[in-house]
This record gives C-alpha cells, structure tokens and sequence, in this order.
C-alpha cells in the first residue's frame, strides 16, 4: 500500500508542475519569445526545469511500478517522456526554444489530462496489479 501512495504523490507533483510551467509560459505566444528577453530566457529556463521535473516524477512511477502500468495510457509517447528528463539534464545547452514551445503548448495539457486519468484509476484500484 505504501507504494501505491508514493506512486500517486509522484503524479500529483508532476501534475502541479505541469500546472506550474502552463502559469509561467501563459505570455509566451511563439518560440521566439523564449529568447527575446530576460523575462522570455527566465520562462524558458524555469520551464525547462519544470519538464525537467515532470518528466523525472514519471520515471519515478516507472520504476516503481510493474511493467505495463502506461499501457493503457498509449496517446502518450512513453519512452519520449522519459527521453525527455536526460534530454534536458545532459544536453542543456543543445535545448532549444521551439521543443519546450512545442512541449509546453502542445505536449503538457495532454500528458495533464492523462496524468489525472491515472491518478484516477490508480485510487480507484484498477492500476493495483501494477504495483
């Protein structure tokens, strides 16, 4: 039971996260505004560890969790967001603004929708034959 709860706080923080770097990036309009200013650099750089973090909760639940636990979950490209986390953390410098425009805008409300689904049904007990 322990780790069904640990597993679930790994999601709601990634959860609030994503919430966190949807309210930072709210003026960014395109890439080009992660980059123009310091008030841009300092969303794209706050945003990127925002990712950063989310992506790293998820690797949490990975490794907690049996195999098969995202599989229901398939709108969501797995292995990309665990991709992500060491993308960020190793290769920084090689980040760029339209990939965190594109995961912020395009990426992020749905891995948001989906997160709280499996938060769902993790408290709901359909997810207990994972942990």
């Amino acid at each position: 039971m322990c780790k069904k709860i640990r597993v679930a706080a790994y999601i709601k923080t990634a959860i609030e996260e994503m919430e966190l770097a949807e309210q930072m990036s709210e003026p960014i309009i395109e890439p080009d505004d992660l980059g123009k200013n310091l008030s841009g650099m300092t969303i794209f750089r706050a945003c990127s560890m925002s990712i950063q973090c989310i992506t790293e909760n998820f690797i949490k639940v990975r490794n907690n969790t049996k195999t098969g636990f995202f599989n229901k979950y398939n709108t969501i490209p797995w292995k990309e967001v665990f991709g992500m986390r060491n993308f960020i953390a190793h290769e920084y410098a090689n980040v760029d603004e339209e990939a965190i425009f594109a995961t912020l805008k395009n990426d992020l409300p749905v891995l948001k929708e989906v997160s709280k689904q499996i938060l769902l049904d993790l408290q709901s007990g359909l997810l207990d034959k994972y942990i």
